[in-house]
């Protein structure tokens, strides 16, 4: 027997397929499939590559599937349906489950506790017995997402150009600067912004030039500024340190919202995944927590749950999500990658 796991956001769909005992049949990628954000066809596209490559052949012999999604409920049950009928035409137990709970299921086999989510977009979710019953933040990019990868790259940006108008940075950029005026510290954070949104150099005006190139991009593009923060911080720049402290506690606060105290808490996506300076910090604010592995690996191991006595499926828990390159890389409630 095997089983199917899907996870897919705004920017990458994954499946895993592995045995009903946690062995690995096969994997598939594509973009992102949410419905709400990339429209109906084409996540759906999108989601079929990701389920086909994973093992076109093999699809007949899946006797159970979990999707976690990320999106208007109602919209990703559609998009299940649309993708799945005309693959699996045997008409296996399917299951469509919010992309927080197959996140927390990469992290631990306990039914309950709480994910923290940092990715684009960043929320907090309470599980219980495998479902999602709270959450926390996850408002979207406008509203919230507070220590998110946007939120990180955002803060770049400001301090960046509020930095360039006011205050002082070092070589070709150096301006006169106000006592009163915020600085950047040694300057290594603006200098990685200034090079990566204008790489082609700064002219007479730097301000006007990063304010036109930022909003020449989309707004989701800021979080790609985001690992400039951290890599600045690891670098000693202490205004890109407070960045990395102050979403660390931003994060913090958001889990402490829906955690209940002795349950685990599982860190998932791809700021709280990646090795540096944003995790270190919110482990030390969070000691218990635990690291997701690949969600799609978690949403496969929920559906070798559906077939396997709940002991069983305990003790398989590590079969399914011991990869270590495959680690967990997900969104906020937004529909945000």
């Amino acid at each position: 027997m095997l089983v199917l796991g899907v996870d897919a956001g705004g920017t990458s769909s994954r499946a895993a397929l592995f045995t009903v005992d946690g062995a690995p049949v096969g994997r598939g990628h594509a973009p992102g499939a949410n419905p709400v954000t990339l429209g109906m066809d084409q996540a759906c596209a999108h989601l079929t590559a990701a389920v086909q490559e994973a093992g076109s052949t093999s699809l007949p012999h899946v006797s159970a599937v979990v999707l976690g999604l990320a999106g208007n409920p109602g919209a990703c049950r559609e998009l299940a349906a649309r993708v799945l009928r005309p693959l699996l035409p045997q008409g296996p137990p399917v299951r469509v489950v919010g992309d927080t709970v197959t996140a927390f299921a990469a992290g631990t086999a306990a039914p309950s506790g709480t994910v923290l989510i940092s990715g684009t977009g960043a929320i907090a979710a309470k599980i219980t017995d495998h479902e999602q019953t709270a959450t926390a933040d996850g408002y979207g990019w406008l509203l919230g997402d507070e220590g998110s990868g946007f939120w990180l790259g955002h803060a770049a940006a400001r301090t960046t150009i509020h930095t360039l108008a006011t205050g002082t940075t070092t070589g070709p950029l150096a301006t006169a600067r106000p006592p009163s005026a915020p600085t950047s510290g040694d300057g290594r954070l603006v200098a990685l912004v200034v090079r990566q949104l204008l790489p082609e150099g700064v002219g007479e005006d730097p301000v006007a030039q990063l304010a036109a190139a930022v909003h020449a991009r989309p707004p989701l593009a800021l979080a790609e500024l985001a690992p400039l923060v951290s890599q600045a911080a690891e670098a000693g720049d202490p205004v890109a340190q407070a960045l990395v402290a102050e979403a660390a506690a931003r994060l913090a606060s958001t889990a402490a919202q829906v955690h209940e105290p002795g349950l685990p808490i599982v860190l998932a996506g791809g700021v709280l995944t990646s090795e540096g300076p944003v995790r270190r910090a919110v482990h030390d604010l969070l000691p218990v927590a635990v690291t997701a592995r690949d969600a799609a690996d978690g949403a496969a191991w929920l559906a070798a749950r559906e077939l396997l006595p709940d002991a069983d499926a305990q003790a398989l828990h590590a079969a399914f999500t011991k990869h270590p390159d495959r680690l967990a890389h997900r969104t906020s409630r937004a529909a945000l990658p």
